[in-house]
């Protein structure tokens, strides 16, 4: 197994060295109290910067806001803020606890529920204001402003001051990480109540409980995440974001361990394997921001080959023929994407991984003219369990929702016979969940067309508004890409 041999990034190490609080119980109300402080603060400030006072909430006077600013500045304070909030552990959200007393509510979760309860927008007063201005017929510019800054939550000018105020490093990291929070918890409250687990006592349901009853409304939540993902994705527009090479010679230690042990499609096996990831015949590119020089935000390796491969063990091979000197990376035609990875969660449904594979292209084509085919190697997610629904529906209803033939089903009656009682079916689903089934030769040959025909279902097919139910698939298609082969 690939071992940790690296430190920790820069930025680890600055946010380690920032942390305000200890991690023990009793700093939990000092940290909740300090985080909700000081957001109030910063979001008194932000709306004084904006020369908008939102009607019905009291502010400090100038006189008093001056005398605030003379304490601490507005980078202390959004900086602080920042390195509270992400020196806080990363509870699952099944660890929160539902408990009266204070000081046993997770500071993150208050701090959410406080973000909602009073800096999101004023549903009353936008509905006075449409009507008022329905009553008086007056759609002028200034009342239309007016009523975009209604429309607009406390909390959008907020994380902008923060942005504009705290350290690139910190408040860029800031807005990531609570909204990598946030969709946890919309994850949570969505679908904790369809888990496979029925228990009542089930700690999911136990924390579903306690965060709908904490933060009330889930719509709120979804348009504080869309707030913050528009955010981000200005932050992260393609202009602004640096295209590296990693290799094993040049990049720092730090960005390489966080490129092994973040890699998400095929899991690095050893330190040799890394090195052939990043060595002759392959290459590995990734995008990192400005403000998080440090941070791979996103990164995809690639093969060089002549020809399209059918598996793995095709990159594996096209790489040993150019170690060996049999091929020169010149005589590459075809550049295969076989891995792309997002690190960051709080990054997700940013359109970096478009980007990303687009500029390598680009890239790829000034370092090698010769390449004139692009193409992924992408594994089929969720195959086995949208089957395994689709047996379930073909042995409880009716002939036409059925997706096998009679005469599949006497194939697979013949190849699963030793396994009776059960079902034909049903020995297929726990074949395909045996490691490596297909080395079995005999059995691999019989039900190939079977396994290739149900797979060209599943990708073309069986889709949602016209897309397909696999994501891999979904994502390669809607940049542009066409199925070319099934292996």
């Amino acid at each position: 197994m690939f071992k940790r041999l690296f430190l920790c990034t820069q930025h680890q190490r600055v946010l380690l060295r920032g942390r305000v609080f200890s991690s023990t119980r009793g700093s939990t109300v000092d940290e909740t109290n300090f985080l909700l402080q000081s957001f109030r603060d910063i979001s008194d400030r932000s709306e004084l910067s904006s020369s908008r006072d939102k009607v019905g909430r009291i502010h400090p006077t100038r006189e008093e806001q001056n005398k605030r600013d003379t304490r601490v500045s507005a980078a202390n304070l959004t900086s602080n803020l920042c390195r509270v909030y992400l020196s806080l552990p990363n509870k699952s959200l099944s660890q929160w606890r539902k408990d009266d007393d204070a000081q046993q509510i997770d500071p993150k979760q208050q701090f959410m529920k406080v973000l909602l309860d009073e800096y999101a927008t004023d549903t009353s007063e936008v509905s006075s204001t449409i009507k008022a201005m329905q009553s008086h017929s007056s759609y002028t510019d200034v009342s239309i402003i007016r009523l975009r800054d209604l429309c607009t939550p406390q909390y959008e000018r907020t994380f902008q001051y923060i942005l504009h105020s705290a350290p690139d490093d910190l408040g860029v990291a800031f807005i990531v990480k609570l909204r990598q929070d946030i969709l946890d918890v919309i994850f949570c409250m969505k679908f904790a109540q369809k888990a496979e687990e029925k228990d009542e006592n089930d700690k999911t349901k136990e924390a579903f409980a306690t965060t709908l009853s904490s933060i009330q409304h889930l719509s709120k939540l979804q348009a504080a995440e869309r707030c913050i993902q528009k955010i981000l994705t200005s932050l992260f527009r393609p202009g602004v974001l640096n295209l590296q090479r990693i290799t094993y010679e040049e990049t720092p230690a730090a960005i390489i361990e966080q490129i092994a042990l973040k890699e998400a499609v095929h899991p690095l096996q050893s330190l040799n394997d890394l090195r052939t990831r990043l060595g002759p015949g392959r290459r590995c590119f990734a995008f990192f921001h400005p403000a998080l020089p440090h941070k791979p935000l996103v990164f995809v390796h690639v093969s060089l080959l002549q020809q399209i491969p059918k598996s793995m063990d095709n990159i594996q091979t096209g790489s040993e023929r150019i170690l060996q000197g049999i091929d020169t990376e010149d005589d590459a035609t075809c550049a295969t994407f076989y891995s792309i990875t997002n690190t960051e969660p709080g990054l997700a449904g940013v359109d970096l991984g478009n980007h990303l594979i687009k500029s390598v292209v680009k890239q790829l084509q000034q370092e090698l003219p010769k390449l004139d085919t692009f193409c992924t190697l992408s594994p089929i997610p969720n195959f086995s369990k949208w089957l395994k629904g689709k047996i379930a529906i073909q042995q409880s209803i009716h002939d036409a929702a059925r997706i096998f033939t009679e005469e599949e089903l006497r194939l697979l009656e013949s190849v699963f016979s030793s396994r009776r009682p059960k079902s034909p079916l049903d020995s297929l689903l726990e074949l395909l969940k045996t490691p490596k089934w297909h080395n079995d030769t005999q059995t691999a040959t019989l039900l190939k067309p079977l396994i290739l025909k149900l797979a060209s279902y599943y990708l073309t097919i069986d889709t949602h508004h016209g897309r397909p139910l696999c994501p891999v698939a979904k994502f390669h298609i809607r940049n542009g890409a066409e199925m070319f082969r099934l292996n």
